[in-house]
């Protein structure tokens, strides 16, 4: 009979082979620990097959990891074998009782031990598979299979069954955490506790949760396995855990006197530590190509595919969608009750594309959105459902009033949407209202946070959506070619639906929340496409067109000054007679003329910038040398009218 021929196939190749004198483990021969050095001569190989020798196994890496659990007791074995079944079928042999179940580990594994119930071969362990027992019974194979390969995490193991392996690694950082920072107290020759090491238990708490401090944003940030956010987690917070920390350790030391040492001073002190050894700036700043929904992450390749996905602490991820992603959900009453009614199919593509970038979170073509017209239209419901959809938490309202504030800015932090709902005509007249291009422009921007020293960097990386009912007019001072390429304008020009639906988006939202997050995805994966050809959004006539119209409505002033008056040095006009012809001209295009208020302001700087004249108190009229005016200005007469950008030829003529 020759051994080898059944136990070389049956353990593999690369299982490394030992004669041992009958009945012991005891190597018949010299061997190394270079498997195919020793195995390959005759002579050794003689040894195995001669029939005169035991056969062991040395296990684990020699082995290509094949190792063994040795079980003295049936049953213990037939307890493993009962929470393990996929086992049941793997190389299982016995010597005087019990059994030795074989199988070959994929990955790490713990060094060998013995427990109560079972014995762990790995490393450095001999295990007979042939041959004589000691006890003077021959060893049997019970199952003739190959070993199952198996990763040692995968095994179960019965309840109550004492494992030396846990544990092992916990003291062993432990360790490692003591030898970098120290110990975590000190004592006195009596025993007790006198102080602790900051240091220490600052690292204990960053070893034991995934956290960072942002040196900018004066922010500590927790990274949550259930949701794939680094969340904002206060001092105090962090204080309250590593006190609970301390007094854990301090009892399971019987180190009582520990708890002494937990005091508010000392507390703040690891805090202090703690942001030294956690800090990380800028680790938010970049946004990588991928959408965070509640359930997991959307990834999109630049090759073009799309991937779902779990989530990674190594996206730095702070904004979710608080929709599930399902990728066959469908949103019809959303499409057909409140979009495709609303607005133009070119306006209804531009809005899915936007509502895409919105959830995307970084505003990459640098355009904000303007959604005016019809009252009761469904805009404010559609805003709603994109806020919604956002999530309520990453938006903010934007208050153009208030941009020039020292704080302002500084509430925009860690957010992605800001929202104008229902505004009035002049909300982009304000002063304030400038900064817009700043918050989409990618420009960097220093926010004040109040209470704070020194400011916090960001930039403007904000998608905005202002609604409102009229038409809106800007705050151009002369940079018209700035707002042009910012501006999207969506109009709701078609009749408001006869019923109204209470609550409209939250129906939505409950029924059709994962379609229309579906859609809103759908509408990304077209605008990334027309951003990698043209860096922008793609654009219909209409569209430009609106875009157009209001800037010049928002820059009427001017091009009324530029179209209807001219320098003349003999004669004059006064402020109201500006006026009048001003609001016939804006009437004239259909335009909502500017309030008086602002065309007393304005005109002064454009008369002197076009026809070089300061504005004069005496300027004569039905006998009285009072009003106010221009001398060497006048009217055109209606023949001479230039056609200028934004006008009606039909009419300026």
């Amino acid at each position: 009979m020759n051994p080898l021929e059944t136990i070389e196939p049956l353990l593999g190749a690369d299982a490394f082979l030992v004669p041992c004198i009958h009945g012991t483990k005891m190597p018949a021969v010299t061997y190394t620990q270079r498997p195919f050095e020793a195995t390959l001569t005759p002579a050794y190989r003689h040894a195995l097959a001669s029939g005169e020798f035991n056969i062991a196994v040395y296990l684990g890496q020699m082995s290509g990891g094949l190792c063994a659990l040795d079980f003295d007791q049936d049953e213990d074995l037939a307890a493993f074998l009962a929470v393990n079944p996929a086992l049941a079928t793997t190389t299982r042999s016995r010597g005087s009782r019990g059994g030795m179940v074989w199988f070959r580990v994929a990955g790490e594994f713990p060094a060998s031990c013995t427990t109560k119930h079972f014995e762990w071969r790995a490393n450095g362990r001999l295990s007979t598979i042939f041959g004589r027992h000691p006890k003077g019974m021959d060893y049997t194979l019970l199952v003739a299979a190959p070993p199952v390969a198996a990763a040692f995490a995968e095994i179960i193991w019965p309840d109550g069954w004492e494992l030396p392996w846990v544990g092992a690694a916990e003291r062993d950082a432990v360790a490692a955490l003591a030898k970098e920072y120290g110990q975590p107290f000190y004592t006195n020759k009596d025993g007790k506790v006198n102080g602790i090491n900051e240091r220490y238990w600052a690292a204990l708490y960053a070893r034991e949760n995934r956290v960072l401090f942002d040196p900018d944003e004066k922010n500590f940030y927790r990274y949550t396995d259930e949701t794939g956010l680094w969340e904002a987690i206060t001092p105090e917070s962090i204080r309250e855990i590593i006190s609970g920390r301390i007094l854990e350790i301090s009892r399971e030391a019987q180190q009582f006197t520990l708890e002494i040492q937990i005091t508010q001073t000392r507390l703040n002190a690891v805090v202090s530590a703690l942001k030294g050894i956690v800090e990380r700036r800028g680790a938010f700043k970049v946004k990588q190509r991928f959408i965070h929904a509640a359930n997991g992450v959307i990834r999109f390749a630049n090759d073009g595919d799309i991937l779902f996905g779990g989530f990674s602490p190594e996206d730095y991820s702070r904004n979710r969608s608080p929709f599930n992603f399902q990728p066959d959900a469908e949103c019809p009453r959303f499409l057909n009750e409140l979009i495709y009614p609303a607005v133009e199919p070119d306006d209804a593509d531009l809005l899915q594309r936007w509502a895409g970038l919105a959830l995307f979170g970084y505003n990459l073509p640098q355009r904000f959105l303007i959604v005016d017209g019809t009252p009761n239209g469904g805009k404010g419901t559609l805003v709603r459902i994109i806020q919604a959809l956002v999530g309520a938490m990453n938006t903010y309202q934007l208050r153009t009033d208030c941009l020039n504030e020292r704080f302002e800015t500084y509430r925009y932090r860690g957010k992605t949407l800001l929202i104008g709902p229902d505004v009035r005509g002049d909300f982009l007249m304000e002063r304030g209202a400038s900064m817009l291009k700043v918050l989409v422009g990618g420009d960097p921007i220093s926010a004040e946070g109040k209470g704070l020293n020194g400011d916090f960097q960001m930039f403007g990386t904000f998608n905005i959506v202002v609604t409102c009912n009229s038409r809106l007019r800007l705050r151009l001072e002369g940079d018209a070619g700035a707002w042009r390429r910012r501006l999207l304008v969506v109009r709701y020009e078609k009749p408001a639906p006869a019923k109204r639906v209470l609550d409209f988006d939250h129906v939505l939202l409950r029924d059709e929340g994962s379609g229309i997050l579906r859609w809103a995805l759908a509408g990304f994966v077209k605008l990334q496409t027309q951003f990698a050809e043209t860096g922008d959004f793609s654009l219909s006539d209409a569209q430009r067109g609106r875009v157009d119209s209001l800037l010049a409505e928002s820059d009427s002033l001017r091009l009324f000054v530029q179209a209807q008056l001219e320098r003349h040095e003999h004669d004059n006009i006064t402020s109201a007679e500006i006026s009048q012809a001003y609001a016939e001209f804006c009437a004239d295009k259909g335009w909502n003329a500017l309030p008086t208020s602002v065309v007393e302001r304005t005109l002064p700087d454009l008369l002197l910038e076009f026809f070089h004249v300061t504005k004069s108190h005496d300027i004569e009229r039905n006998g009285k040398k009072s009003n106010r005016g221009w001398r060497r200005v006048r009217l055109k007469a209606p023949s001479t009218f230039q056609l200028v950008e934004g006008s009606d030829p039909d009419r300026a003529l």
